[in-house]
């Protein structure tokens, strides 16, 4: 009898929670827009203050693109050969610490000492033309040529240079030698005032063109270049004017 009642009561309570859950509320909400009606002052630019940012470089976000000339392309090109000389020897590596450092100055290092070079070349060149300055024979210069070539017996004074061992200074006198021929089978005209590059445009003959182009160089190399000639290296010159003015 008393679990019976148990039961109903149990029954009973669970029925009123479920009312209650069940119940719909019904309260409505009332939405209501509001509008800003104040005076609403419009913005003005300060017309001055944007010309002064424009003339920031802070806000100039333009990217420079240099111009494409034959400069830049030449930089473009040096720069690729040197990159690519770079990962050869790091193996497509980076290069960090010391040899970071040292791959970074590498080039201001050659440049450097490439200067270097030419300014101890330059030092080294006679602008004077005259390799010693202790006797009559050895102060001649480019304004005795006309002297040499008119008037002087060219023979004579490479015969006493190479006597007196004074190389450098019978180089000097074969090629005045060559040019007097030259002149006088009318292949040149001989100009005080013309260069050496001028004769090799005036000769006709390819062959002899060469042959004097050659002869040109190796003058310039021993006159021009204050470097000590031994006798070796005169004999070595020597021949190859001595086989051009056979021909002349």
């Amino acid at each position: 009898m008393i679990k019976n009642l148990l039961y109903i009561l149990v029954f009973l309570y669970s029925f009123d929670c479920i009312s209650q859950t069940a119940t719909i509320d019904t309260t409505e909400f009332i939405q209501e827009v509001q509008y800003d009606k104040s005076a609403i002052t419009p913005l003005q630019f300060d017309d001055e203050a944007i010309q002064e940012l424009k003339q920031d470089e802070a806000f100039d976000y333009v990217e420079f693109v240099p111009p494409d000339n034959i400069w830049t392309r030449f930089k473009s090109w040096i720069n690729g050969l040197w990159n690519s000389f770079i990962d050869w020897i790091l193996q497509g590596n980076e290069a960090t610490g010391i040899l970071g450092f040292l791959v970074k100055a590498l080039p201001y290092l050659l440049i450097a000492g490439v200067l270097a070079f030419l300014v101890w070349l330059f030092l080294r060149i006679d602008l004077g033309g005259s390799p010693l300055k202790n006797t009559e024979l050895n102060k001649v210069i480019l304004s005795d040529e006309q002297d040499i070539i008119e008037t002087q017996d060219i023979h004579s004074l490479i015969t006493q240079a190479v006597r007196e061992n004074k190389y450098r200074l019978a180089v000097r006198f074969y090629y005045l030698l060559v040019l007097q021929k030259l002149s006088q089978k009318d292949i040149i005209d001989w100009q005080v005032q013309k260069t050496n590059a001028d004769y090799v445009y005036e000769i006709k003959s390819e062959k002899l063109r060469k042959e004097f182009t050659k002869l040109t160089r190796i003058y310039d190399f021993i006159w021009y270049g204050n470097f000590d000639v031994n006798e070796t290296d005169f004999l070595k010159a020597e021949k190859e004017f001595k086989q051009i003015t056979a021909t002349l």
